[in-house]
């Protein structure tokens, strides 16, 4: 299921379902525990004893405010002459959750109102062990386990609090939750149940005629009870107002640091991948590949990891949209994960700490290494252009010996006979071999790594990096072109060239190791267009014959459409100058963003729909990476983004 307008400070982030529930509450120091996952915070309200819950179908509109990273929806229920307005909000600084809800009548007669507040953690992602409990003093239900805990209340802008609160067991011995309880408007006013809990919290007011009243909903975060009592319980109305100023003031100027001059919805998609590229960024320098936690239904895993590789293209992303900063602590986390071999493992926690892999370490009986050589590769190329684009070689010093010259320094050797990469996993992770997106990758890594090592006066490793590339280059051209076939096999494996058309192929001219208007690039990328381009629904497949999330069995359709793969297109396009097809792809990718801007890994091809991680970051940041280098193209300016080296730059 989609995740609607994602907010986040770095250790907190909260992102909605297509009713505006919260569904996915992540809280640490790292943003790396869920403490929801999937599971909906519901919203309800009772109007002179009538009750409702708020869901999508009073829901009618929900979308940023404005150029903030502050959600806005608006409810208007049917029958029950109110409408409700609400505007959420991650405190910048605080950990804190909060909600505006203004309840405004339409009926021209006195009401009188309940406002229900639905808390439904998982604690640590799971229902055992956790407790619910009302304290009195802080007039606030309060859920804990650990070393986690969740003050839950609300004021009034009249200074009055919660008026109704109940406590209780949730899917478990014959009850669904604590959420029933509000559907007759009274809360049971039970304060304490362990295990698998819930609660609700109500808050009353009474609507003058075509008046208002406003509230906010607030839950404080905290490692223990007294730093949560402390910070929930100095929540105010006027403090509140001024969290969600300064929030909603910062975000309108992080979001105008890069601006494009695109016309149509390029715009508003452009600040919307910012802002959900943002709340995937959390204070540890991790940059998750998706918030989503619906993933964790398929095979009890998910997307909350950091891939090297996602991260180093959202961290250039970063840096192209005026963001370099906020790229550099995804460095420092890569600076710090990078194995003593000198190579990136396939995925890590959020706080860099080693994750999940369905890479193995043996193949019919040889040990290998687990690892995409390209994860490796693109961090380094990532960190050149970051240090190109910032102009300043102070930057790269923290990284040079640790990061540069050990990944440098492994990719050079890690070399064949003929020069090009040893075997290793796809960028797809599903083969083993030698795959012409590693060539690609590798070869632009190292003569970035050149580059840097030139900084320095290094002159020795950066002739070094630079021959190992050049040689990756002429081995790549005399292995993997065949003139029968007329275009570039997309791996060798076991020896042998496959020829499937590949999408990953666009990488060996965006990265620079051939130049895009070479006939053999032309020809290969022109057998792309013709066959994996998705027949009715369009977009670009990854492969011809992709099975992952297949919808059915349909020879027609090569494959699912991908963003990413649609957007690789657009930026080839671009390179050899034809905007009309690069726009083509474009529109496709913006016709199909969801509310709020948001991106799917894939799309269903036969109707359009979202399939798979929804937002993916890396999805967001491509559509950031093509808005850039077309408004660079359409106003004149040099296309792209060069490469350290003088290449093209992914």
């Amino acid at each position: 299921m989609v995740r609607y307008t994602p907010l986040g400070n770095g250790r907190v982030i909260v992102a909605f379902d297509p009713n505006h529930w919260v569904v996915d509450f992540y809280y640490s120091k790292a943003a790396r525990d869920n403490h929801s996952v999937g599971h909906p915070f519901m919203f309800g309200i009772s109007v002179d004893g009538r009750f409702r819950w708020l869901d999508g179908s009073t829901l009618r509109e929900m979308d940023y405010a404005g150029d903030t990273m502050v959600s806005r929806a608006l409810y208007a229920p049917e029958d029950m002459g109110v409408e409700i307005v609400t505007k959420d909000f991650v405190d910048l600084l605080e950990d804190v959750y909060a909600r505006l809800v203004t309840v405004r009548d339409l009926s021209g007669s006195r009401r009188k109102f309940s406002a229900f507040m639905h808390q439904n953690f998982y604690i640590y992602g799971n229902d055992i062990g956790d407790t619910g409990i009302y304290d009195p003093a802080l007039n606030a239900v309060i859920h804990y386990k650990g070393a986690r805990y969740f003050l839950a209340s609300a004021i009034g802008e009249d200074g009055r609090g919660i008026d109704q609160y109940a406590v209780g067991i949730k899917e478990h011995g014959g009850l669904a939750g604590t959420w029933k309880d509000a559907e007759d408007g009274r809360l049971s006013m039970n304060p304490v149940a362990n295990g698998s809990v819930d609660s609700v919290i109500g808050y009353s007011a009474e609507l003058e005629p075509h008046g208002s009243r406003s509230f906010f909903y607030f839950v404080a975060c905290g490692p223990d009870m007294r730093s949560v009592a402390s910070l929930g319980g100095g929540l105010n109305w006027s403090r509140l107002v001024s969290m969600l100023r300064r929030t909603s003031n910062y975000w309108d100027y992080w979001s105008s640091r890069r601006s494009i001059r695109l016309g149509g919805d390029y715009p508003y998609l452009f600040k919307r991948s910012l802002f959900i590229l943002a709340t995937h960024l959390n204070a540890a320098g991790g940059i998750a590949a998706s918030l989503d936690s619906d993933q964790l239904k398929v095979n009890r895993d998910g997307y909350y990891y950091v891939w090297p590789r996602d991260g180093a293209i959202a961290a250039y992303a970063l840096s192209m949209a005026g963001h370099s900063s906020t790229a550099m602590r995804f460095f420092d986390l890569m600076n710090s994960s990078i194995s003593d071999e000198g190579y990136l493992h396939h995925k890590y926690y959020v706080d860099g700490k080693l994750a999940s892999t369905w890479l193995p370490m043996v193949i019919r009986g040889r040990t290998i290494m687990n690892i995409q050589e390209d994860e490796t590769a693109l961090v380094v190329w990532s960190l050149g252009e970051y240090v190109r684009r910032r102009n300043d070689v102070a930057l790269l010093a923290p990284y040079y010996e640790g990061l540069v010259v050990k990944a440098a320094d492994f990719m050079s050797g890690f070399v064949g006979d003929d020069g090009l990469p040893r075997e290793s996993y796809d960028l797809w992770e599903e083969r083993y071999g030698i795959h012409a997106h590693t060539v690609a990758t590798v070869y632009a890594a190292l003569e970035s790594a050149a580059w840097m090592a030139g900084l320095f006066g290094e002159d020795d490793r950066a002739s070094k990096y630079r021959s190992a590339a050049s040689r990756m280059r002429g081995a790549f051209v005399d292995r993997f072109y065949s003139k029968d076939v007329g275009r570039f096999a997309r791996a060798i494996i076991d020896g042998r060239p496959d020829f499937t058309l590949d999408s990953a192929l666009l990488a060996v001219p965006l990265m620079g190791l051939l130049d895009p208007s070479d006939p053999r690039v032309s020809s290969t990328v022109d057998q792309l267009r013709s066959r994996l381009w998705v027949r009715g629904i369009g977009g670009l497949a990854r492969y011809e014959g992709d099975q992952y999330m297949r919808v059915r069995d349909d020879p027609t359709i090569p494959g699912n459409p991908w963003v990413i793969t649609t957007l690789w297109l657009a930026r080839y396009y671009l390179r050899v100058g034809d905007v009309p097809r690069a726009m083509e792809a474009m529109r496709w990718v913006s016709s199909h963003a969801q509310g709020s801007g948001v991106l799917s890994e894939q799309v269903n091809p036969y109707d359009g729909s979202p399939l798979s991680a929804s937002p993916l970051a890396w999805a967001h940041a491509e559509l950031l990476i093509t808005a850039v280098e077309m408004d660079e193209r359409l106003s004149g300016f040099p296309q792209g983004v060069s490469s350290a080296a003088g290449g093209d730059g992914l």
